[in-house]
C-alpha cells in the first residue's frame, strides 16, 4: 500500500461516520430524495410559481424529487433520465403516491425529444456536475431550448473544490479528499474499505466517482455566459451559512457549498 493511502486511512479514521439517508434499498433511495426535495425547492421558490405550469425535471432519477414538484400543483411535470432503472424506479413511486400529473422519459439530456418553448419550468438538481463537459454545453443548450419565453431553468450542484463534491461520503469522510489526494490513491481506499452503497444506476461507486466533470464556478460561469443566458440569479450557498466568505479570495471557493442559480432565455 502507497504511503498516501496509508495517510488517507489514517485520516479518515479522525472524522466521525456519515450515515446518509436512503442507503438501505433503492427505494429508500427514492423516499429519502422526496424528503430532500423540500430543500431544493426553497432555494427556488422566490422566483418560480408551480402551479398550473409545465415542467421538466430534467436528469430526475428515481423520481423522488420530480413526485415531490408534482405535488406542488404543475399541470404536468416529466421526468427525463439516461437510466433506465432509474426511471423504473420513479414510475414506481409516481404510482404508490398516486400522483397523477408525471410522465417519465428515457433519453439524453444533450438531445431531447421536446419541442422548443415546451416548459415554463426546468428543473436540474445534482445534475450538472455528473455530466461530461462536451455533453454539458448542449445539455444547458437543449435546456435553454425547451423552456418557453419568460420560462426559468432552476439549478444547484456543488462546485468541485467543495468539501463533498467527490461524492464520496458513504465511505470516505475527510473534507475536500478530491483536493488532498490523488484519484489513484481515493480508489484503492474506496476498493480497501469496500463500502455499502446504494445502486447508482448501471455505474460502480468507482464509476461514479471517476464520471464526475469535475465543473468549477468560474467554468460554469463562462459556460452559461458562452450560451447567453439570462441570469435572474447565481447565488452561493457557503459553509455553515458563512455569507462573508464569499468576499474572501481563494478562500470562498473552498468554503462555497453549492451554487444555485435561475437562468432564462
Amino acid at each position: 500500500m502507497r504511503l498516501s493511502e496509508h495517510i488517507c486511512l489514517l485520516l479518515n479514521n479522525c472524522f466521525p461516520k456519515v450515515k446518509v439517508a436512503g442507503r438501505e434499498s433503492p427505494q429508500a433511495y427514492t423516499e429519502a430524495q422526496y424528503g430532500w426535495a423540500q430543500a431544493s425547492y426553497d432555494l427556488y421558490a422566490p422566483f418560480i410559481d408551480m402551479k398550473d405550469k409545465t415542467v421538466l425535471d430534467a436528469g430526475c432519477g428515481p423520481g423522488g424529487k420530480t413526485v415531490f414538484y408534482a405535488e406542488k400543483g404543475c399541470k404536468l411535470i416529466i421526468g427525463i433520465d439516461i437510466d433506465e432503472n432509474r426511471l423504473s424506479l420513479a414510475k414506481e413511486f409516481s404510482k404508490h403516491k398516486k400522483i397523477q400529473n408525471t410522465e417519465f422519459y428515457q433519453g439524453s439530456l444533450d438531445s431531447m425529444p421536446f419541442e422548443s418553448d415546451t416548459f415554463d419550468i426546468v428543473l436540474l438538481n445534482d445534475v450538472v456536475e455528473h455530466i461530461g463537459r462536451p455533453i454539458l454545453i448542449k445539455a444547458l443548450a437543449e435546456c435553454k431550448r425547451v423552456i418557453k419565453p419568460g420560462g426559468k431553468i432552476c439549478l444547484e450542484f456543488p462546485p468541485w473544490t467543495s468539501f463533498g463534491a467527490a461524492h464520496l461520503y458513504d465511505c470516505i469522510y475527510i473534507p475536500w479528499c478530491h483536493i488532498l489526494f490523488s484519484d489513484k490513491t481515493l480508489i484503492n481506499v474506496i476498493k480497501k474499505l469496500k463500502p455499502e452503497h446504494p445502486t447508482v444506476g448501471n455505474l460502480s461507486y468507482i464509476e461514479h466517482f471517476e464520471e464526475l466533470n469535475r465543473i468549477t464556478i468560474n467554468e460554469f460561469k463562462e459556460m452559461i455566459s458562452n450560451l447567453e443566458f439570462k441570469i435572474i440569479v447565481l447565488d452561493y450557498i457557503m459553509i455553515l451559512g458563512l455569507k462573508f466568505m464569499r468576499y474572501i479570495p481563494v478562500i470562498n471557493k473552498y468554503w462555497t457549498r453549492r451554487v444555485v442559480g435561475v437562468l432564462s432565455k
